[in-house]
């Protein structure tokens, strides 16, 4: 079966239960690969061989038996290096952490495991998920499938670059400011952020109720499917939103007739976006209409939110890493030590007034939903660049460099979901990403929107490496 490592995670199922092919052998398809191609991506910290093929060992009798555990059982995955997994390390991307093994497994990692998914290891992310790309002091620069001279993006950048080569279904990853959607647009995979609160998580982030666990997956159903398991409680997480035992890609189907929809190219303060991006957009929102959508261009009433999104952010690192001692603080990047200067200088007056304008910008985004159902722009403004540098050129000139990303960490600000597809490719062969958010507690909005797109805009998540 040549298409092995691109199957999707129904096809794979299907494949199981009629003994077409059995998990050991897809496992095997997927080591392959990983062997002939990680070396010019650099998706992992951690490839668990050992442990990948007893689980699919394990699921190949339950297949066998005609008792399989639910729609991931034999699928293999990845995850990111900041969720727990017992025996492996938890580095976090960083030389400072320890690299003893530890006891416990993060919530969205147990389920998958649960459910018989097959864990083939962790993967790449910068120091601690700080910033939009993924270099990493630990693991170097994570490069991009489509274009291994360019960058995956991140921070959950080891994982989307691994669905998008081709070395599993889906990955688990994190996203406290667009850190599954923005590498999903520039891979050509989706990803997908859900309310606040959703998905259960143990530790907490550095970043605190800005992050959520999520799945980047090569298509919006196997997105849909991942979400519906992880999404499943966990007693850890005691500030987890109660469990929704209903399926939130039960109604993919459901489409996107009647939904009034708002278009929003820069969200009233993005300085800059890639033309091609701009004008893939503009045909998104016909494909839209075409739908049977309402369709009207419009920006919410708010002001850019980047400077209480980086207080919020540097004094969760500060807190986070107050007791670390000095000989690993030693260890720390200088962009981490950089991070962690300017949080020092924030009091208490900043933070508490960051808090209250989140409470502001949630107040207006909530206003502006009562006249639209859901919101779409692009993901970010700029395809795919340099895989050693962290943030396109032309976006140099900018005070703050963050300015390619202006769409995603809104969306953690105001705890609503928000999911990333793509929308095409750049004549230079660069994937680019849709993104589309709705209300708090909207998800299955979300989903069945991008399914509906999904459909209609016809992108093939298959790189040419």
């Amino acid at each position: 079966m040549p298409d092995l490592p691109f199957l999707s995670l129904a096809q794979l199922a299907r494949s199981f239960e009629r003994k077409e092919i059995s998990p050991v052998e897809a496992l095997e398809a997927q080591l392959d690969r990983i062997a002939a191609l990680n070396e010019r991506i650099n998706a992992f910290t951690i490839l668990d061989e050992d442990r990948a093929r007893a689980a699919a060992r394990a699921s190949e009798a339950r297949w066998l038996r005609g008792a399989p555990l639910g729609p991931l059982d034999g699928a293999p995955f990845t995850a990111k290096d900041n969720l727990m997994v017992a025996g492996l390390p938890h580095r976090r991307g960083s030389r400072a952490m320890p690299a003893d093994p530890v006891p416990d497994t993060a919530p969205a990692v147990l389920r998958c495991q649960e459910g018989g998914a097959v864990l083939l290891g962790l993967t790449t992310m910068p120091e601690l998920g700080a910033g939009p790309v993924t270099i990493s002091p630990l693991t170097g620069a994570t490069t991009n499938p489509w274009d291994t001279s360019k960058q995956a993006g991140g921070s959950s950048g080891g994982g989307a670059a691994s669905v998008s080569a081709g070395f599993c279904p889906f990955a688990l990853g994190s996203d406290a400011g667009g850190s599954l959607r923005i590498p999903a647009a520039l891979t050509g995979v989706v990803g997908f952020k859900a309310t606040g609160g959703l998905v259960p998580m143990y530790p907490p982030n550095v970043a605190g109720g800005l992050s959520c666990v999520g799945p980047l997956a090569r298509n919006v159903r196997d997105t849909a499917t991942v979400l519906d398991i992880i999404a499943r409680p966990d007693a850890r997480d005691a500030m987890a939103l109660p469990w929704r035992p209903d399926s939130l890609g039960g109604n993919l189907e459901q489409g996107v007739r009647g939904k009034r929809v708002a278009l929003s190219l820069t969200l009233g303060y993005a300085p800059r976006v890639d033309p091609e991006i701009a004008e893939a957009f503009r045909q998104a929102g016909q494909r839209l209409a075409a739908l049977g959508a309402i369709v009207e261009e419009a920006d919410p009433d708010i002001d850019n939110p980047i400077d209480d999104y980086l207080v919020l952010l540097q004094a969760g690192y500060r807190y986070a890493l107050q007791h670390m001692p000095a000989e690993r603080r030693a260890l720390l990047s200088p962009v981490m030590a950089g991070i962690l200067e300017d949080g020092a200088g924030l009091a208490l007056e900043d933070y508490m007034g960051a808090q209250a304008r989140c409470q502001d910008l949630a107040r207006r985004l909530h206003a502006f939903h009562q006249r639209f159902d859901l919101l779409l722009t692009p993901t970010v403004a700029a395809p795919a660049f340099d895989a050693n540098l962290s943030y396109p050129k032309e976006f140099e000139e900018f005070p703050n460099r963050r300015a390619w990303t202006p769409y995603t960490s809104l969306f953690n600000l105001t705890q609503q979901p928000a999911i990333s597809i793509p929308m095409g490719l750049t004549a230079a062969g660069l994937p680019m990403g849709l993104h589309i958010a709705a209300p708090r507690g909207h998800d299955a909005q979300v989903l069945q929107a991008a399914h509906a797109l999904e459909a209609v805009l016809g992108f093939e998540a298959r790189p040419p490496i």
